[in-house]
């Protein structure tokens, strides 16, 4: 389940600082003046905001080697609070630095539309997901969107449980999910890796 961190674009590395937060701090909170954009080099990063009762609402939840609160290179302030809800390393970008290098350097403007359309599509990808009923539809589409080669070999870097929040479910749901389609010969499965079978 090892596998090398994302590294930030060459252009960026020198600009940003490194932070390590424990599961349950807050990156930044919703109102505060947004001075950096985010990258998620280890861990994991919900961002939420509230509903009209006041109730939570988690929009995104950040994968190691994605960018988050790419909108606040043209905003005053967070439009969400970004909570760690696994042990994170963070590196932050100064957004006014951000900037300059996007009006100054044409290649890495370049580099950083692909980095941010890429993450488009992946969340509109995710989405999709989230409409589909079934436990089992959602695992199929997981891997044959996300998967690699032949029989869509997904490597699982993140536990059960976090992939569970992924695809929507319950953790129960997703083993008991996961279970069955291994064992009507679906899927194929170990501690590392999904393959769909069939």
């Amino acid at each position: 389940m090892n596998s090398p961190r994302p590294k930030l674009p060459a252009a960026l590395a020198h600009l940003a600082v490194e932070r390590s937060f424990g599961s349950g701090e807050a990156v930044f909170r919703m109102g505060a003046a947004a001075r950096h954009v985010h990258f998620l080099a280890e861990g994991r990063v919900t961002l939420s905001r509230f509903g009209p009762q006041g109730e939570e609402v988690a929009i995104h939840a950040a994968r190691a080697g994605e960018f988050f609160a790419e909108a606040s290179l043209h905003s005053e302030r967070y439009h969400c609070t970004a909570v760690v809800t696994r042990s994170a390393l963070v590196a932050s970008i100064p957004s006014d630095e951000l900037r300059a290098l996007l009006h100054t350097d044409a290649e890495f403007a370049m580099q950083w539309l692909t980095i941010v359309s890429r993450q488009l599509r992946q969340a509109r990808t995710r989405v999709e997901r989230l409409c589909l009923k079934s436990a089992r539809e959602r695992v199929r589409h997981l891997l044959l969107t996300e998967g690699s080669g032949a029989t869509h070999r997904f490597a699982l870097h993140v536990t059960i449980k976090d992939l569970a929040i992924d695809l929507g479910l319950t953790h129960e749901a997703l083993y008991r999910t996961l279970a069955s389609m291994e064992r009507e010969g679906e899927i194929g499965r170990d501690a590392a890796m999904l393959v769909l079978l069939k």
